[in-house]
């Protein structure tokens, strides 16, 4: 594992998208104490439907294996 891998192009490239999905699912998750269980996206309010948190939650598991996987099989 190397010491800089902060500034790899490859980690960043699987970091900034996994990062832009665990947010996603933060404002998922916190829509459920709302009154409606809707979360904005893009401006528009989208109804939560059953899968869709376990989806984005696979999703996000995925990408952060994966960078998490450029970070020590790299070198």
């Amino acid at each position: 594992m190397r010491t800089d891998w902060l500034t790899d192009p490859l980690f960043l490239a699987l970091a900034l998208p996994a990062l832009a999905v665990s947010g996603l699912l933060v404002q998922m998750v916190l829509s459920l104490f709302r009154c409606c269980a809707a979360f904005k996206l893009r401006g528009r309010a989208v109804q939560l439907k059953w899968w869709m948190i376990p989806a984005t939650s696979a999703l996000c598991a995925l990408l952060w294996l994966l960078a998490a996987l450029s970070v020590v099989y790299t070198s």
